[in-house]
């Protein structure tokens, strides 16, 4: 595991990146949807139609749109505060609903 540094919005953002293709969604970090998905479509290099959404999400997600893919959510607590508990148990759906459609695709949740 590595850690990086990523500008977004301005923001300096510091986050793991667990492997190639795979992100550490930490609830600390996350401000918004919008940043969530911002930081989602950058370190997954989704398409340049991704519509930062969770029918958008899904459907690259659900995609082979590479190697193997692992997405790790951390503090859910904490993102469900920020995001919402719907809207969080939503993205944790859509996630696990791709992951049975792209065998590639791991979630993992703490």
């Amino acid at each position: 595991m590595k850690n990086a540094m990523v500008a977004l919005g301005g923001m300096l953002m510091s986050f793991q990146v667990l492997a190639s293709g795979s992100v550490l969604i930490n609830g600390k970090e996350v401000k918004s949807q919008d940043h969530l998905h911002t930081m989602l479509a950058k370190q997954l290099n989704f398409s340049t139609h991704y519509g930062k959404n969770l029918d958008s999400l899904y459907e690259e997600l659900s995609s082979d749109y590479g190697g193997q893919t692992i997405i790790k959510i951390k503090s859910l607590s904490i993102l469900r505060s920020k995001l919402g508990v719907d809207y969080t148990d939503a993205l944790i759906a859509a996630i696990r609903d791709a992951s049975d459609d792209n065998p590639k695709l791991v979630l993992l949740v703490e």
